[in-house]
């Protein structure tokens, strides 16, 4: 069978053990899943979010599938020998989780953390996962591409079409994780259409590696995505905002809040990753990673 018509699952823990980074990467012992895994290459697969894995009620897991990739290659861990990593491309987050139920799969089977599934069975999932129905639509009219995400799509489609792509980043990190506020100023603001006038900004750039994950998103105020993006503003791993000492006038300054700290989802696999934001501060941050305090 050729990789346009294979597809698997891939069980991802909310907190993994392994060396993960949503969208970017994921860890596996060799021993037990590198044959599944060189299968699957070039491959559709769907992302698994079990029950188990968390360190608490809140933080477990959806028992669901939250989104689906392909596999774009393999390598061995340099650290570790006995563990090795894929990278994903075309990584995509569902703007609705799809139970398991949709499919012939079992939970039992899925106690191994790579295994193969029907390919009509995935393009079904993700068709699932990435339609917005008409009535949770007019709820939320302008707050997302509506006219995009309300037409089921062939996975083909999702990955080579941007505006798909975006429409479904925009809704996962401005509509759900940050319900229309800006992370560095709390703010929201809406139009006369009740679209939320915030930017879906990534922290690492799609051109630079990044993924379209929510935990490589924020929702920021034009302003303040446009600071971002040049490195005039970034955030700590806690989610303390950091700024450079020269480049941003006293007015924008005023508006963020006076202990620094950022408006971020309280739901763990909606906060930014430490990965992403490491990365901007190493690369696009030019400032002092010291905080520092408003001047009231």
């Amino acid at each position: 069978m050729s990789s346009a018509h294979k597809a698997g699952i891939l069980v991802v823990r909310r907190q993994s053990g392994y060396k993960d980074i949503p969208g970017v990467q994921y860890h596996f012992p060799k021993a037990d899943y590198l044959k599944d895994v060189v299968a699957l290459v070039d491959c559709l697969v769907l992302l698994y979010e079990p029950r188990r894995g968390g360190t608490s009620t809140s933080s477990g897991g959806r028992s669901a599938f939250t989104g689906f990739a392909f596999i774009d290659r393999v390598w061995e861990d340099p650290d570790d020998p006995t563990h090795a990593y894929l990278s994903y491309r075309y990584y995509t987050e569902f703007v609705r989780v799809v139970p398991l139920s949709l499919t012939s799969v079992s939970g039992k089977s899925l106690q191994r953390a790579v295994r193969p599934v029907d390919y009509r069975e995935a393009e079904a999932v993700v068709q699932h996962g990435l339609f917005v129905e008409a009535q949770v639509g007019r709820a939320r009219e302008g707050l997302t591409d509506l006219e995009v995400l309300s037409t089921v799509r062939e996975t083909r489609e999702v990955v080579s079409n941007r505006a798909v792509r975006d429409a479904t980043f925009r809704f996962r990190v401005v509509n759900e994780a940050y319900d229309g506020r800006c992370a560095m100023t709390g703010v929201r603001l809406t139009n006369g259409h009740g679209r939320a006038e915030v930017d879906a900004a990534h922290i690492r750039p799609v051109e630079e590696g990044g993924p379209d994950s929510t935990r490589n998103g924020l929702a920021l105020m034009k302003s303040f995505h446009w600071a971002f993006d040049r490195g005039l503003i970034s955030l700590s791993d806690e989610g303390r905002i950091l700024t450079v000492e020269r480049g941003i006038d006293e007015p924008v300054l005023r508006m963020l809040p006076a202990d620094r700290s950022a408006f971020l989802p309280s739901r763990p696999e909606q906060k930014p990753h430490p990965a992403f934001l490491q990365w901007h501060r190493t690369n696009v941050f030019k400032g002092s990673t010291q905080l520092t305090k408003v001047a009231r």
